[in-house]
């Protein structure tokens, strides 16, 4: 079923693309392609022409190469590693700059997501790393970019705590927001999308890349943990994939209880509840529960037997 409603949702958006400019039609499909299809299920789904060999291949637990050399939002050439410090996870999209709908439409939908987090790029918790596969893309387009995503979180996380920032304070928190727009040669990029399992095609009509949107959640070491599909996410799901890429090293003691009521499904790329982490956790409720009955109850039944042993001592004549 889900095969079939995929396959009319994208002739449907076909059909459609034909009033459209290349760049949007292209984007269209895209995007109902991931909603519909998603990631796993695209070798069947009877795909047009444009996005045979677009994929995001399962390379959950495989380790990337961070000895690339990219370029920076400044210009400079740096090594992936950089950015991996052992210590934070790293939230890495793969996008490209000139792109006219369905980046711009992922990326603000992952700020959105991202400004609802305890905590902030760049910060003791997590990294934020945006690598653009166009090696047309240059620095001056991925300053641009980063400038503009830096400032519009901090301003609306400022908005959310009520604060009015001048455009100086509001530059100076962008400044400190750890979210780095790169960009890299030809064959850099392509040995970095092989170890991500990232296939991506260039549309020669149109000038556009037909790709998928993806977030990758990358371990300290830089180890695939896991993956958020689609152009939409939920701040909880980050928060998760987070966590669970940091083996708990961030995150407080409720939220990792109740990340043990949750699993990652690696075809959804998502969270979903548990019922054998929601059974667990009652069965560990209960228990507290049972062990707080016991010690109430041993301990009025010990002072029952202390008034009973008082009141049947003999008073002294």
């Amino acid at each position: 079923m889900m095969k079939t409603s995929s396959h009319n949702a994208l002739r449907s958006a076909s059909l459609r693309a034909r009033t459209l400019s290349p760049a949007r039609a292209l984007a269209l499909a895209a995007g109902v392609t991931v909603l519909l299809a998603g990631a796993s299920a695209w070798a069947g789904a009877g795909l047009p022409a444009e996005f045979e060999g677009v994929d995001v291949k399962n390379k959950l637990g495989a380790k990337m190469d961070l000895d690339v050399s990219l370029t920076d939002h400044e210009g400079h050439a740096v090594k992936l590693s950089k950015y991996f410090d052992g210590k934070r996870p790293v939230l890495l999209t793969l996008n490209y700059f000139r792109c006219e709908s369905l980046c711009s439409t992922q990326l603000n939908e992952l700020l959105k997501a991202v400004r609802k987090l305890d905590w902030v790029p760049g910060g003791d918790e997590f990294q934020m790393v945006t690598i653009s596969f166009d090696p047309r893309d240059d620095t001056e387009t991925a300053a641009g970019k980063r400038t503009t995503y830096a400032k519009e979180l901090m301003r609306l996380r400022a908005q959310d705590a009520g604060e009015q920032l001048s455009e100086a304070d509001l530059t100076a928190r962008a400044d400190t927001v750890g979210w780095e727009f790169m960009t890299g040669e030809h064959d850099v990029i392509k040995a970095l999308t092989d170890d991500l399992g990232y296939t991506y095609k260039f549309d020669e009509a149109s000038g556009q890349y037909a790709h998928s949107p993806v977030v990758y959640i990358m371990s300290p070491d830089g180890v695939i943990s896991r993956y958020l599909f689609g152009i939409t996410y939920q701040t909880q799901d980050l928060k998760f994939a987070l966590m669970d890429a940091s083996n708990g090293e961030i995150g407080d003691f409720g939220e990792k209880v109740l990340l043990s009521c949750f699993a990652f499904d690696p075809d959804g790329g998502g969270y979903a509840a548990s019922a054998f982490g929601i059974m667990r956790l009652g069965a560990v409720f209960f228990a507290f529960l049972l062990a707080v009955y016991l010690l109430f109850h041993f301990r009025r039944e010990r002072r029952a037997r202390r008034a009973r042993a008082t009141s049947h001592t003999p008073s002294a004549v």
